[in-house]
């Protein structure tokens, strides 16, 4: 089964605060898992600007695992318009 590494990393407009930062990021965990994927913040958890989550997904086909790949970057860019997502990194083995 093909299955996908990703590293994702997202700057945050108009952020305040850590506090601030976390609600965003508990929605977009949340929304995120929906997907059937598992996902993890790896870094910058002190900086309320920005936010980098690595994420794995297992799929029964490449196809399928491109598709739900794109679903995931299409979703944040419309459901969290305040999110600037500024790289995405995937790696997929077969």
């Amino acid at each position: 089964m093909p299955f996908a590494y990703c590293h994702l990393k997202l700057k945050i407009d108009r952020c305040e605060s850590l506090k601030e930062k976390r609600s965003i990021l508990t929605a977009l965990l949340t929304r995120l898992k929906k997907y059937n994927l598992s996902v993890i913040e790896k870094a910058n958890q002190d900086n309320h600007h920005l936010i980098e989550l690595e994420m794995s997904m297992v799929r029964p086909s490449i196809v399928l695992l491109d598709k739900d790949l794109e679903s995931v970057s299409d979703m944040i860019e419309r459901a969290f318009p305040n999110l600037n997502l500024f790289a995405f990194e995937k790696e997929i083995y077969i």
